[in-house]
């Protein structure tokens, strides 16, 4: 088979690949604006109240957005702090167990969220009254720390540590060393980690239901909620908004570390 044939076919498996992940988000962004309570594809008309409706107390869905990003922001600063020092620790020497401590750091990637869920409701059940916004942080604060060791221990797979002993050698203490010499070269696997920690603790819906507490719901709950009595456009409005907000992080990410940092 000839490169031409080989690239044509490439080019036809890789355009069928992308519209079938990508027709069901434009269903969805063009289902926003229908003017009729029922989803309808293609939509009769043009209309936008139902982003409108997701702007109405009836909902709570602002409530409920503010919750996710308070503790998405929160875990995602704490385990900034945790995971990239996890990172510099098992990184900066060879030891015995080092893979294995690794694999300790990046376990909860290959535990069930329902079951990490289930152990968390039982022990928060024996302990008594736990607000819901800490039971919901302390099972985000792990489940997202996985996302920010493996970037920077990908960044620190290249790191030359003989930098921080010219830095120390011209009087630099070790927290401007770090500051000024290490921070700064691994800055882009910290910023996609947090990034990825950030969006992965905003979705999470699995752990999220079985934490929260009437007087502390995040988003994906919210939505969830809604679709038990009502299923109109307002899902697909509020849907719309959440991939343009994915979709500018995205962007964000590019510019600032670019997006090959995931593929190493």
């Amino acid at each position: 088979m000839s490169d031409k044939r080989v690239g044509w076919f490439s080019t036809t498996i890789a355009t069928l690949v992308f519209i079938f992940l990508l027709a069901p988000l434009a269903v969805i962004v063009l289902a926003s604006f229908s003017p009729t309570p029922l989803v309808v594809f293609p939509p009769r008309g043009f209309s936008l109240q139902w982003y409108m409706n997701i702007f109405s107390s009836s909902t709570n869905f602002l409530s409920g957005f503010g919750n996710s990003v308070e503790v998405a922001v929160i875990a995602t600063a704490i385990d900034v702090i945790l995971g990239v020092t996890a990172a510099l620790s098992v990184s900066r020497h060879p030891f015995k167990g080092k893979e294995l401590l690794v694999s300790f750091f990046t376990s909860p990637m290959y535990v069930p969220s329902i079951a990490f869920a289930f152990v968390l409701l039982q022990i928060f059940s024996q302990i008594g009254s736990v607000p819901g916004l800490v039971k919901i942080l302390l099972g985000h604060l792990v489940i997202i720390m996985p996302y920010i060791v493996r970037n920077t221990l990908s960044v620190l797979s290249g790191f030359n540590w003989t930098l921080e002993n010219a830095a120390a050698s011209l009087g630099a203490s070790p927290l401007e060393t770090f500051a000024k010499v290490t921070l700064p070269l691994i800055k882009p696997g910290v910023i996609a980690g947090a990034m990825l920690a950030f969006l992965y603790s905003f979705d999470e819906a699995v752990l999220s239901s079985l934490l929260s507490s009437p007087t502390f719901v995040t988003l994906p709950i919210r939505i969830m909620n809604y679709m038990e009595f009502s299923f109109d456009p307002t899902l697909a409005a509020i849907s719309t908004v959440l991939i343009l907000m994915s979709l500018l992080l995205m962007i964000l990410l590019e510019k600032l570390t670019g997006l090959d940092m995931f593929l190493k």
